[in-house]
This record gives C-alpha cells, structure tokens and sequence, in this order.
C-alpha cells in the first residue's frame, strides 16, 4: 500500500514538460491576485497594531512590535510580488524569473505564517496563523509533491525551534509543536492531493486537445481528397463545377463577364499506349505545374476528366480569354517533357467561352466551351475556338 502511494507521487512528481510550463503559469496568476488580495489585509493589520492601545509590559510591547515589523516586511514582499507577477502572468511560456518568483510567493508565504505564530507566542499560545498558513500555501499554489515536502519539513523545523526559543511554558509548546506536526501533514497531504487532481485534469486536457487536432487534421485531408485530385494536386470536376456555379451568382449580382477554358491534351492515348500509363501520370503532373505558373491566383484550374482540364479566368472576358488560351498553346507546343530519360512532346486544344450576367448554369457554359473544344479538335487539333451564346450556332449548342 505504501509502496504503491510512493510510486504514484514519483509518477506525479515528474509530469510532461507541457504540463509544468501550463501549472506554472497556473501559478504565477495565484500569485498576482493573492497579492492583490493580502495587501489591503496587511496594510489594515499594521494600522490596527499601531493604533493600538499602549503595551502593558515589555513582552508585549515587543510582540506589537514584531507583528507590525512582519507585516510591514511581508506588504513590502507582497507588492514586489504583486508587480513580477504582473509581469510575467502575460508571458506563454515560463521563464526562470517567473519560476524564481512563485518559489518566492510560497515560501515566503509559508514562512510568514511560522513568524506571525512565533511573534505570537509572546502575548499568547495560539498558533492559528501557520494553520492557516499551511492550509492556504497547500490549496491555492500547486507544488511538486517533492518540493512539497521539502518547503513543509523546512517550515515546520523553523516553526519547531523558534517554539522552542519563545514559547516558556513547556506543556503549551509541547502542544504547539504536537498540533504543528498535524497541521504540517495536513498542509503537505492537500498540496499532494491538489497537485495529482490537476496534473490528471491538466493531462486530460492535453489529451483532449490532441484528439481534437488530430481530427481536424483528419477530417482537413479528407476535404482536401474530396476537393482534389490524387495526381495532379488540382480541383477536381466537383469542386471545379462549385467555384463556377459561385461565380455565376456573382457575375449575375454585379454584372461582370468570366472566361471559362476546356483543354485537352491530343492523342494523349498514344502516349498512354507507346510509354505507358506511369509516363503518362507524370506528364499530367508535368502539365498541370506548367500551366499553373502561368495563372493568377485568384484563377481557377481543375482537372476535370483523364487528360481534360479546365480553368475559370475570373473578371476576364472572351478576348482576353483568347489569348490566355494561347500562350498555354503555345507554351505546351514548345515545351519537352522529360521523362524517365524520354522526351515527349505534346500539344492542347483549348475551347473558350465567356459568362456574363445573362448565364443560367454551370450546365450551359460547359456545353459551350465544350462546342469550342470539340471545334478546335475537328480543326486539326492544337488549336484555340470560341463559342459564346451570341454565336449563330449557339441555340444549337444548347439543345445538344
């Protein structure tokens, strides 16, 4: 039982570096605002000793005089205290100072427990200050269970022969020092207690914020995969028919006109079939980041089928349009892709249409585009046509 409560505390004594850095941040806020909170309380005490009325005799003389000296000493520490604490509680990460100034603040308010009730015993047997004391510095600062012992042991020898040294009357201090040892214990077991219910809690938490980031993460790559396409790293036809459903509700709000570009790589087949479908799958990736250097950001470009891509120029019209379409043309007509050691050389056929504020739906302007594709491919391939609804042929297009 006991050995099982000794490796428990080791086990709590040594958490994860996370976890010390988040309890002493913890801490150095206790530490402001029980300064905060002590210092009127001692500012109150001296004034109510130095109003006081005379002392009778020597003894007690010297006791008002070592309660208004503690005091006096302990506001002194509090607002130094209260200003290094106001300082570094706004840090998020703990430095050496801050963890200088708690081990301060706890001992310091600890140690003045043990004087106040030391001072005391010159007017009187009580000891309810280092009660107080031990209990306060045990529930508000969380401690290591080692440095625990360590702070309440030292506490207690100090508070033990000061007992010895101003308390004259030897069945009143061998009380004393029998109800210290009590309230010692009682001090160390709710710091330990504290300690392992928020080093459990503070785990939990981290626990938990783990778990979350790790979904997130997920359920980030699995948008991705439904947005995306695996090879090329491009919007796929899903994503790629959202964006420009997008547009069109907002060409038709504000009026303005979008070129939609279908492209298509020639007798990519034969590629397939003469180098392969690894060859091919790195020409795609070849492709896409040849033609992706070449857009603006705010465009849109989607792989949208096995060798057809298609890319939405926001705020550009037809003509405009035209001539983007030909220098991808032409780019990819001059370009060698090499690889494995192969060089292959490819051309695109591009249909170009436009959206204005008179376009229905995605449906509609696809099948333009598409017409211009399918023009510029019977033309010979490695060509550029256009087909807008203001075409003579357009009516036919929409039927088809």
């Amino acid at each position: 039982m006991i050995a099982k409560f000794i490796k428990n505390l080791l086990k709590f004594s040594k958490p994860e570096q996370e976890i010390k850095d988040e309890i002493y941040l913890i801490n150095i806020n206790r530490v402001f605002y029980l300064s905060l909170a002590s210092i009127p309380m001692r500012i109150f005490s001296i004034l109510i000793f130095m109003n006081r009325s005379p002392a009778v005799n020597e003894r007690e003389a010297l006791w008002q005089r070592g309660i208004i000296s503690s005091h006096t000493s302990y506001l002194v520490l509090l607002l130094i205290l209260l200003g290094l604490s106001n300082k570094y509680r706004k840090l998020d990460k703990p430095n050496l100072l801050m963890i200088g100034t708690v081990h301060v603040a706890v001992a310091a308010s600890l140690l003045f427990g043990v004087i106040i009730t030391l001072v005391d015993q010159l007017a009187m047997p009580s000891i309810t200050p280092y009660v107080i004391a031990n209990v306060a510095v045990g529930v508000i600062f969380l401690i290591n269970p080692l440095h625990t012992l360590n702070i309440y042991i030292v506490g207690y020898l100090i508070y033990y022969f000061g007992m010895g040294i101003l308390q004259p009357d030897a069945s009143i201090l061998l009380s004393n020092r029998i109800n210290g040892i009590t309230t010692t214990v009682l001090g160390i077991l709710l710091a330990i207690i504290l300690w392992s219910s928020n080093v459990k809690n503070l785990k939990q938490k981290n626990f938990i914020i783990c778990q979350q980031k790790e979904l997130e993460k997920i359920n980030d790559e699995l948008q991705y995969l439904a947005s995306h396409d695996s090879l090329t790293g491009l919007l796929n036809r899903r994503c790629f028919e959202d964006k420009v459903s997008s547009e069109i509700l907002r060409i038709q709000r504000y009026g303005q006109e979008s070129a939609l570009l279908i492209l298509d790589i020639d007798n990519f087949k034969e590629i397939n079939d003469k180098y392969g479908h690894p060859v091919g799958d790195s020409i795609l990736q070849g492709f896409s980041s040849l033609i992706k250097a070449e857009l603006r950001e705010t465009d849109v470009f989607a792989r949208i089928g096995g060798e057809e891509f298609a890319i939405l120029l926001i705020n550009t019209d037809v003509e405009a349009g035209r001539r983007v379409a030909e220098k991808i043309r032409g780019l990819i007509e001059k370009e060698t892709f090499v690889i494995d050691n192969q060089e292959v050389h490819l051309t695109v056929s591009i249909g170009v249409t436009s959206m204005d504020d008179g376009t229905e739906n995605y449906a509609e302007i696809y099948r333009f585009a598409d017409r211009a594709l399918y023009r510029a491919k019977t033309q010979g391939k490695n060509k550029i046509d256009i087909v807008t609804k203001s075409d003579k042929n357009a009516e036919e297009v929409r039927l088809t």
